[in-house]
């Protein structure tokens, strides 16, 4: 189905925008990393399972985000503002990603505990044998969509055939739709910026569904989007560590996790306004009338409840569509590899809430 966006009144300031996911690092940086930081414990490590996490003596904790604090982050600046990480003795600190975040390097060195990505980059880093392991999810599917003009005739992604669409270049969902579809995409190179878009009315362009087509609609344009997850590219977007913090730290593994999925539970079915308070302190361009368009498209789009799922879902990661990711990404032969890595390889599900069942007018 092709999500429909109607203009809304008012007047647009360019704010450039990215995928905000980072690239996998070279073969040969990773390498590198591993032989210069491989012996790094993660600060405070040693302070995990052999001693109770208390809010007397709170352990220091360091999150990495994807990019600039927004309303897609919003379940851990909910928990950060509402007191959900002092609850578990955690000091929690939420580093700002951005264009040159280089997220993977900064858990490799130590520097942050937990960093964001999508399954499918967490499982290529873990098959390069960075040792790192996915523990939970913040989007249940993915937000990445294509933007196009309303008149554009294109209606379904065989029909990308050959045209052009500004994206940026490697990013696992091209060669997915092209070895999917058995199609050539004509990429350039992400600008970040939308006014090629505004321009032209038979530009596609990479999006957000929760970011830009509230920004293109503000400068005045009708505009439509074909989510991603509709070519059946879908993966989760969630938070990784490295496996020695969930070895020899699992209480503060565990109790990061509780404490995030209670964020973005609160987050997603109450009143978001902490989170909202906290971000725009941190970013202020991020204005309350598109923060509200971006949790309400999360909350719509069921991006992180999941389909139907309700607040069971909120973090969770099925084993099933997991490995069914990974079997059709080898397929596609979108990843390679000498061998498909087992699930134990590259996720930890043992730190995540038992699912619970919850009455169907709890669900949002």
């Amino acid at each position: 189905m092709v999500r429909q966006f109607i203009k809304t009144e008012g007047r647009v300031l360019t704010r450039p925008r990215e995928d905000r996911l980072e690239p996998v690092p070279p073969h040969a940086a990773i390498t590198g990393l591993l032989l210069a930081f491989g012996a790094l414990l993660i600060a405070g490590c040693e302070q995990g399972s052999e001693k109770a996490l208390s809010m007397e003596n709170p352990v220091p904790v360091t999150l990495q985000t994807d990019w600039f604090p927004q309303p897609e982050h919003g379940g851990f600046y909910q928990a950060l503002a509402k007191g959900f990480y002092e609850d578990e003795g955690l000091d929690v600190t939420i580093l700002p990603g951005g264009p040159n975040a280089m997220t993977t390097q900064k858990v490799l060195m130590g520097k942050a505990h937990f960093a964001m990505n999508r399954a499918d980059t967490i499982y290529t880093l873990a098959a390069r044998k960075v040792p790192v392991v996915m523990v939970m999810a913040t989007l249940q599917h993915d937000p990445q969509g294509l933007l196009m003009h309303t008149d554009n005739p294109v209606n379904s992604f065989d029909e990308l055939d050959g045209k052009r669409v500004m994206a940026i270049p490697g990013l696992t969902w091209i060669s997915w739709i092209e070895a999917k579809y058995d199609i050539q995409l004509d990429i350039i190179p992400h600008d970040f910026g939308m006014e090629r878009f505004l321009n032209d009315t038979t530009f596609i362009q990479q999006c957000l569904i929760t970011n830009e087509p509230y920004y293109v609609g503000q400068a005045g344009a009708q505009v439509r989007v074909m989510p991603l997850r509709e070519s059946g590219f879908d993966p989760y977007h969630g938070i990784y560590c490295l496996r020695e913090l969930a070895e020899d730290s699992p209480d503060l593994v565990e109790g990061f996790i509780r404490a995030s999925v209670k964020g973005w539970t609160d987050f997603i079915l109450n009143d978001p306004t902490p989170a909202f308070d906290l971000i725009s302190a941190l970013n202020p361009k991020m204005t309350q009338d598109f923060m509200e368009y971006s949790h309400g498209m999360l909350k719509e789009q069921e991006l992180v409840t999941g389909i139907g799922g309700g607040r069971q879902q909120i973090g969770q990661l099925d084993s099933v569509r997991l490995e069914s990711l990974v079997v059709e990404l080898i397929q596609l032969e979108v990843i390679g590899g000498e061998r498909k890595l087992a699930l134990s390889e590259w996720v930890d599900r043992r730190f995540l809430p038992r699912p619970v069942d919850v009455p169907d007018d709890e669900r949002p």
